[in-house]
Parts: C-alpha cells; structure tokens; sequence
C-alpha cells in the first residue's frame, strides 16, 4: 500500500483547488511541516490571507518586499498590484540566496518570467523548496506543475483545470467527487495517487506555526 510522504527540503508541491475547497489550509498545514530552524520560509502575501493573522507576528515577522530573510524562522511578505518588477527582482535575490523556502498562494499571480522559472527549475541545487496554491492552473506557467514533486488536487469547477492537471498527474482518478475539504495526493517519484482526509482547522496549524517557529529563530 501507497503511504503519505511529507515534501522534503528541496522538493516542489502545488495545491491544486477551487474557492472554498481548502486548498489555503492544507497547503499552510505542509508549512507547518517544515523545519524552519534549517531554513527560513517566507509566505508571499498576495491577498491579506486571515490565517497569517492569527498566527501573528511574531513568531511570523513581517518582511518588506525587495528584504531578505535571515538564516532561519517564518516570514509574511505582502505583494501588492504594481509591485511586478520589484517582485521579480526579489526572487532573483533569493535564486542567488538560495536555502530558502517559499510558500505561494494564488500563484497566478507572480511574474510568469525568468526569475521564478529560474527557482522551479534549479530550486533543489539550491535548496529552494516551493510549496504553491492554486485555483486556476489554466492561467499558471506550465513549470509550476512539471517541476512538481507533490501535486495536491481539491475539487475544481473548471473542465479545462481537469485536463491540465491530469496530463501531469498520469491520468490519476482526481476527477472523482470526494467529500468536502478531501484531497488526492499525487506522488510524482512513485506514481501513486492517495486519497486524503482533512487536515486540522486553520486555527490548530495556526498554534503549530506558532509552535514550531519560535522567536528566537527569527533573529539568529
């Protein structure tokens, strides 16, 4: 039997999933996972995301765009409209960085440029794992989901989503309902599909983010 493996430090991992469906949480729960006394993860802030909120600051420290993260601990780093060029410029920062993990939400929204492709492609030499969510894979770089380690599939409302996704996932039955906030885990290594219940409520991962990035990490 298939068994769950949790990404590893250098691996990539897109949470694939309609409004609603959580695909948020349970891509902040594989956060929580990470050893952030190893490497420092910042979450790009596309959309004010409330979880963030109440895992506060600290231990989550807020990071301004184009600054970088020391050694190791949990960061939030606000993106807003009209920030592309600075953005792209910022991941440049962290390919030369390197050793530095990255949480995406609405990953539509980053520069579909050199920088980003850059890190999806020699993200494990250099110790970038990525962690990326999703609700639209149409309007995503293909790259996000050839790269992948871990594809993650929540309910999608779009046919076209399907198509996309299950060229990557080797024709996997993720277009089967499951019930709410249920998920498929494709392993990409193993070429196995599992089936998996729901993670905790966003208020546990919330006290296990705060628990495992202690604020002490934040400024070694």
């Amino acid at each position: 039997m298939a068994e769950f493996i949790l990404p590893g430090a250098e691996d990539k991992t897109v949470v694939i999933g309609a409004t609603g469906t959580g695909k948020t949480v349970f891509g902040a729960w594989l956060l929580s996972k990470q050893r952030f006394d190893k490497r420092p993860w910042v979450a790009i802030d596309f959309k004010n995301e409330e979880l963030w909120d109440d895992v506060g600051s600290p231990p989550m420290r807020l990071l301004k765009l184009g600054s970088m993260p020391g050694k190791r601990g949990l960061y939030r780093m606000p993106v807003y409209p009209g920030q592309e060029e600075a953005f792209e410029d910022w991941l440049w920062k962290i390919w030369r960085k390197e050793n530095v993990g990255l949480f995406i939400d609405e990953v539509t929204l980053v520069p579909q440029k050199a920088a980003f492709k850059g890190i999806l492609r020699q993200g494990r030499s250099k110790h970038i794992p990525v962690i990326a969510c999703t609700q639209r894979p149409v309007d995503v770089d293909r790259e996000v989901f050839s790269e992948a380690n871990y594809v993650s599939v929540f309910r999608l409302d779009d046919e076209r989503d399907y198509k996309i996704i299950k060229g990557f996932t080797r024709n996997a039955p993720i277009e089967a309902p499951l019930p709410p906030h249920y998920s498929y885990w494709y392993d990409k290594r193993k070429f196995t599909c599992l089936t998996l219940q729901p993670v905790p409520a966003p208020a546990s991962i919330a006290a296990d983010l705060r628990r495992v990035a202690p604020v002490s990490w934040l400024f070694g």
